[in-house]
Parts: structure tokens; C-alpha cells; sequence
């Protein structure tokens, strides 16, 4: 019964089948038609989407997956010495990532020998092995082990094959960067400037030479547009035109680098020794107008700017720093009554009381009871021109200036360059201070006799002062001599700024100079100055108060200036120091320090003794 069922079952499914196939066939087909029919409805709408809806997004999509921008850094230039040293150059550094394979059999391989790895890398490089080895977990692909290291510790690590033989899937990966470097440590920092970060993090030039022509020294990054296939073939390249990358400027200084080692040198002793807040120093060609030395004491290291406690200190306070020079004034004056014909080189003082009274010489009221006094407030009595300048008597100084009309006197001042800007290509130089001439009154002219009321800085101080030591020319001083780039070179040449006295009358002057310091001008503790025939004039200023009138009382600025030899100068230099605590005389703090540096750089410039 149950088989027969079973077959009855059976035979009579099969008739039914055959008609349900014929229904489920036609089904079918109406439903593929329909799914067909759907699919062509979508495909039609995305591409009416794509070419219409969507056609401009798609064309920039399009055009950032086949055209790409090839940037060329382009180097930047180095900064030399005029001997060749090399003060400021980019080198390669390398930034140093380990690389594994996603493989299994290279990562089993890898982390087998991982600890052998981690061993030489950390003992090349100079990173304790915790720090390698927690970049190194289970599932890194891509770590960091070291940013800028140098090309000698690249090679090490490509000669050492770490990784052993047929190592496919892991390796080390170099990527290379320029890195500023200074090869001699802080010397002429504060002519170099450094390069840093501005407030967007880009790098930009602060300071010195690479803070004013940062634009010239960074050059210009290099561009190539191109467009590519879909199998990255460069096509169309003839539509896009190269910009080609500009190498930045080298440049060439006018300072020697063994005459700026021994100053800054010396210039760092006398600083701490006479406890000053600063000093600086400046040599200079009075010929050409060439920097050879330009130098301050606090200084910093360029590499490591960050670290100054300070950020003063990484101003070149020889080009920023406008101070009240003082009696280094008295030369000029002087220069300017002879050029003026109201003395001549035997003119004689005479100062028989130790005061100028002021009242009695301008009729202002106000100036009742006022004085200018010697520095000991004792008549000198009669003295000439180099005795004036030896007792830097203030009384005799301004009755020449008195003698000279004002309007002429003030003009022959700005022929000295006071009040004039001199423009010699470092980041941050000052202009100096000369009231205008309609605000000038006698008083201005008594004191500015002596070096009170004006001021300047040590640059354009020895600007002036360079000009007794020229034949009464004043030179522009420079401190680039050449600037280099693919397509020339620029030589700098010497530049005539101005002739404020003839030659016959800086010639008394400097003469008069020379004898104030052999008899003595300069102080008991400069002898060995004697062998040689120099030129000097000191100036101990007092520092005005900052916002209120009068000066202070426990601080000077002490300044020397001075050239040599005296028939033919190769050179002149000036000193200063702000603020010294040991002294209030530049006799006893800037004229040793003059000396010593003089005496350490006096063969290197082949100044003669004396016979």
C-alpha cells in the first residue's frame, strides 16, 4: 500500500510538472525582463547623473587623479667668510623609518630577529632600545626611529645589513631633508641671524644677513605640471610649462673670521670681567668702508637660537642699539670749527674757572646757575687741541662749538652721517637721533659739542670717525663683498658717502688724536699702546632716563674709538660697553679692552711698530 502510494504519488506529480514548468518559464521571463528593464533604467540615470548632474565634480575629481604637481626644493645659498670659511650651509639630514611587509612569513621573520635589529639600530643611531623597540609592535608596518640624522650615520646603517640576506619584506626607508648648519659654533652670529619659524610654522629668516635677505638666500621652489593616464603615463606635458626652481644666493663677507675669533674672544672676557650688560666692538677699513669685525657679547648660538634666556640677545646691538656717545663727539667738533675757519691747529683754550656758565653764554633764564664742568671740575688752564682731547675738556669743546654758526655746524654734522640712515644690509639696524634744525637752540649746540643730546649707533659712530682716518671721506660701510647666484656674480664695490673736512684738516686732527694718547689719554693701564702710532679718543656718556629728563646717575656707556697706523690707518675700531660695574671711566673698562684686541690683531693686519 504504501509503495503504491507512493507511486500514485509519484506519477501523478510528474503530469502536474509538466504544466507548471510551462507557467514558471513565462513567469520567469516576464521577471528577467522586468529586473533588465530596471538595471537599463538605473544605468541610463547614473549616467545622466554622472555626465550632467555631476559632470564638474567628476572633471576636478578627474583632473586631481591624473594631473599632479612635481615641486623641485630648490637650495639655499651659503654664507661665507672673504679667506672661504663657511659661516652658514645647508647639508642633508635624514629622517630614518623602519618598514614591514604585511606578509606572514616576513613579519615571523622579522619580529624572530627583531631584537638583533633593534640592537645595531639603536647603537648606530644613539636611541636607548625601549624607545626603538615600542615603535616596534606586532602590527606596525611604518615607524619613526630618528629624525635628522646625518649622512655618516645614514651610511653606517646601509653598510651594516641589518636585515640580512634575500629580505624582501622589511628594510629601512630614508627620507631627506636640509638642515641649516653653522660650522663655527656662535662666531658672527649676530651678523648671520638664524632661520626659524614665523607664526604659520613656515621657515622664514630672522636677524642679521639671513633675516633681511631671507628671500634671496631661500631662492624659489620649482614646479612641473603634469597630466597622466589612467596607467600613470605622463601625457600633454608639452601643455604645461616647467617653472624651474631659483638656487638661493650665496653671499660673501667682508669680515676675517681669524680677527672676529680673537675679538669676540677678548670682547667676552672684559664683559663678565667688568660686569657690563653688553658690549660691542667694530673694525672697519676706513679706506673701503669693509667690515672686518662686527661683534657682541652677550651672543648665542644660530643652531640653537631657542635657547638664548633672552630674546634681546639676539639683537646685533651694533646696528640697533642708539646710545649717547659722549666725548668721542669732541673730534668732530673740533673738525668742524677748522673746517669752519674760526680756529686754527694752534688754537689754545683757555680755562681758568672748570665751568662754562651757561646762562652767561645763552641769556636763557632758565638756565641760571647752570654749568658745564670739567670731569674734576678744576681749570685746566691753557691747553691746544690735543690737550682738549687728552682731559676731554667739556668747557673748551663747547666754546668752539659757540663759534661756529649753528645752521653750518648743524649741516657739517649730517655730513658726518648723524641722523642719517646707513643701510648696510642687516635685519633690525637703527637710525641714529638728531633733533631738527628749527628746534635747535644754543643749548643743543654746547651740548651736543661733547656728545649729549645726539645719538648713534656703534656703526654709524665709527662711520663718522672714520673719516680722520680717510683724508676727511667718509666711506659707506659694508659687510657683504659679493653676492652669487647661477647667472652672475655682484661684487660690491667701495661707495664715497660724503666729505664733511678736507684732507689738510683731518689731517690736525688725527694728529692731535695721536698725541692725546701718547701723553697719556687712554690711562696708566694701556702701555704696550706706545709701540704703536694710534689714534684715540674716549667717551664716557651718561645714559638719559627713559619717559623723564635728566640722566642717570650710577650708570655710563664707556666708549673708545681708534685707528692706526697714524700716517696711513689700515684700519679703525670702536669699543663700547653698556652699563660696566666696575668703573664709570672708559679709561679703566674700554680703552684695555681696545688695547687688547688691538694688540691681539695688530700683525694679522701688519700694522708696524714703531722704530
Amino acid at each position: 500500500m504504501t509503495s503504491l502510494t507512493h507511486l500514485h504519488k509519484a506519477n501523478i506529480g510528474r503530469g502536474q510538472s509538466r504544466k507548471n514548468k510551462k507557467k514558471a518559464s513565462s513567469s520567469n521571463t516576464k521577471t528577467l525582463m522586468y529586473v533588465i528593464s530596471f538595471f537599463a533604467f538605473i544605468v541610463v540615470f547614473q549616467t545622466f547623473r554622472w555626465q550632467i548632474l555631476y559632470a564638474e565634480k567628476f572633471k576636478d575629481l578627474s583632473e586631481e587623479q591624473y594631473k599632479s604637481t612635481q615641486i623641485s626644493i630648490a637650495p639655499r645659498g651659503k654664507i661665507s667668510a672673504s679667506d672661504g670659511t663657511i659661516l652658514a650651509v645647508d647639508e642633508p639630514v635624514w629622517n630614518i623609518y623602519a618598514t614591514l611587509s604585511n606578509e606572514e612569513d616576513e613579519r615571523e621573520k622579522f619580529f624572530k630577529d627583531k631584537e638583533k635589529f633593534i640592537s645595531e639600530v639603536s647603537g648606530i643611531l644613539g636611541v636607548e632600545r625601549e624607545e626603538i623597540s615600542s615603535k616596534l609592535t606586532e602590527d606596525f608596518v611604518y615607524a619613526s626611529l630618528k629624525k635628522q640624522v646625518s649622512t655618516e650615520k645614514k651610511k653606517a646603517l646601509e653598510n651594516a645589513k641589518i636585515f640580512g640576506e634575500n629580505t624582501q619584506g622589511f628594510g629601512l626607508y630614508f627620507e631627506r631633508e636640509e638642515k641649516r648648519i653653522y660650522p663655527n659654533g656662535t662666531l658672527a652670529a649676530h651678523i648671520l641671524g638664524f632661520l626659524g619659524k614665523d607664526s604659520e610654522g613656515k621657515t622664514t629668516g630672522q636677524y642679521g644677513i639671513q633675516g633681511y635677505y631671507f628671500g634671496d638666500i631661500n631662492g624659489r621652489s620649482g614646479y612641473t605640471y603634469e597630466e597622466k593616464d589612467s596607467y600613470g603615463n605622463v601625457i600633454l606635458t608639452s601643455e604645461y610649462q616647467p617653472v624651474l626652481p631659483r638656487e638661493g644666493k650665496d653671499f660673501v663677507l667682508t669680515i676675517k673670521p681669524n680677527l672676529q675669533s680673537k675679538a669676540e674672544k677678548i670682547l667676552e672676557e672684559v664683559v663678565r670681567d667688568t660686569r657690563s650688560k653688553s658690549g660691542s666692538v667694530v673694525i672697519m677699513d676706513p679706506k673701503t668702508g669693509a667690515i672686518l669685525v662686527m661683534a657682541n657679547f652677550p651672543t648665542y648660538s644660530p643652531a640653537e637660537y631657542w635657547r638664548v634666556p633672552e630674546t634681546s640677545i639676539l639683537k646685533n646691538k651694533a646696528i640697533s642699539d642708539v646710545y649717547e656717545y659722549g666725548s668721542i663727539q669732541k673730534p668732530l667738533t673740533v673738525a668742524i670749527a677748522l673746517e669752519s675757519k674760526v680756529i686754527d691747529k694752534d688754537y689754545k683754550c683757555d680755562d681758568s674757572t672748570g665751568f662754562l656758565d651757561l646762562y652767561k653764554v645763552t641769556g636763557y633764564e632758565d638756565l641760571k646757575g647752570s654749568k658745564v664742568y670739567t670731569w674734576n671740575r678744576k681749570p685746566a688752564g691753557i691747553i691746544d687741541i690735543a690737550d682738549i682731547f687728552r682731559t676731554s675738556n667739556n668747557p673748551c669743546t663747547a666754546q668752539i662749538a659757540l663759534k661756529v654758526d649753528a645752521q653750518k655746524y648743524y649741516a657739517k654734522l649730517q655730513e658726518f652721517g648723524l641722523g642719517k640712515f646707513i643701510g648696510i644690509g642687516l635685519q633690525d639696524e637703527s637710525t641714529n637721533y638728531l633733533k631738527p634744525f628749527d628746534y635747535w637752540t644754543k643749548l643743543d649746540v654746547i651740548t651736543s659739542a661733547f656728545g649729549q643730546g645726539i645719538s648713534a649707533t656703534v656703526l654709524q659712530a665709527i662711520s663718522a670717525q672714520s673719516v680722520f682716518a680717510n683724508d676727511g671721506v667718509r666711506m659707506r660701510p659694508y659687510i657683504i663683498e659679493q653676492i652669487i647666484d647661477e647667472n652672475e656674480t655682484i661684487s660690491i664695490k667701495p661707495q664715497v658717502l660724503s666729505q664733511p673736512i678736507s684732507k689738510e684738516t683731518a689731517q690736525i686732527v688725527k694728529e692731535a688724536m695721536g698725541v692725546a694718547v701718547e701723553r697719556g689719554m687712554l690711562g696708566g693701564m694701556v702701555k704696550e699702546l706706545k709701540n704703536y702710532s694710534v689714534a684715540a679718543k674716549t667717551g664716557t656718556a651718561q645714559i638719559a632716563n627713559i619717559g623723564e629728563l635728566g640722566y642717570k646717575s650710577d650708570y655710563t656707556n664707556d666708549t673708545v674709538v681708534g685707528f692706526a697706523p697714524i700716517e696711513n690707518p689700515k684700519m679703525i675700531m670702536l669699543v663700547r660697553l653698556e652699563e660696566p660695574q666696575t668703573a664709570s671711566f672708559s679709561t679703566l673698562t674700554a680703552a684695555p679692552l681696545w688695547e687688547k684686541i688691538f694688540l691681539a690683531i695688530a700683525d694679522d693686519l701688519e700694522i708696524p711698530r714703531k722704530n
